[in-house]
């Protein structure tokens, strides 16, 4: 479970946020959406604790977080392998069963093989499984994505979400998942809700998901 009651965040002068709720129920997955510089990240580094609201509350189900950044943000020094495992020895786990949790999360995202390479020898793609391998070997009780797919071309973008959809599906984990693509979070959210021009929240109906998409390619297109 992840609740915001009435949250105000500045930076100096500029405010990011003001009298925002938002509720998402254990094991749902809610998509975040709205333009660059909207304050997505800024949502996500609030639930994560890596910023502090100026005023509300934040309460998030006791248990680890799995954050998954833009980019891989791997240790370059680090093979693979070490990468995962360091998440958890951070947490305590003794070495060899750290690096034997790492190295079957490694597989699970297609990278069996790949264990002792470091992250300059990867494509970026692989890279970002190795990311999300990191995320979720620490069982994470919260999952908090951050445009992962933005860096990636379709057809890995399209690998990426399957993978992702399925340990999602298969763990008993509450999402969050901020994107400035609609078409993702509909693929894979059970609900979205958008961060308007305003610095509000408005939560977008999926009673039908087509008319959605289209109503938002419409719009997309209208732009340019």
């Amino acid at each position: 479970m992840i609740r915001l009651e009435h949250v105000t965040k500045r930076f100096d002068s500029l405010e990011v946020f003001r009298d925002l709720s938002l509720h998402v129920a254990d094991n749902q997955i809610v998509g975040v959406v709205g333009p660059s510089g909207s304050g997505k990240t800024t949502l996500l580094k609030l639930v994560a604790g890596m910023v502090q609201a100026d005023e509300g509350t934040i309460a998030v189900d006791p248990g680890a977080i799995g954050y998954v950044f833009q980019e891989p943000r791997l240790l370059p020094w680090r093979t693979s392998l070490d990468n995962v495992a360091a998440t958890l020895r951070a947490r305590g786990w003794e070495k060899t069963e750290a690096r034997e949790r790492a190295a079957a999360w490694i597989e699970r995202v297609g990278l069996k093989g790949f264990e002792d390479y470091h992250p300059a020898e990867l494509s970026g793609g692989m890279a970002q499984r190795v990311s999300i391998a990191r995320a979720f070997a620490v069982d994470p009780r919260v999952l908090l994505l951050d445009e992962p797919f933005s860096n990636v071309d379709l057809a890995l973008k399209d690998s990426l979400m399957e993978i992702l959809q399925r340990i999602i599906r298969e763990g008993q984990t509450t999402v969050m998942y901020v994107t400035h693509d609609l078409t993702e979070a509909l693929r894979l959210a059970d609900r979205i809700v958008e961060i308007t021009p305003e610095r509000r929240l408005r939560e977008l109906d999926l009673s039908d998901r087509r008319a959605v998409a289209a109503e938002w390619l419409s719009a997309s297109l209208g732009k340019l």
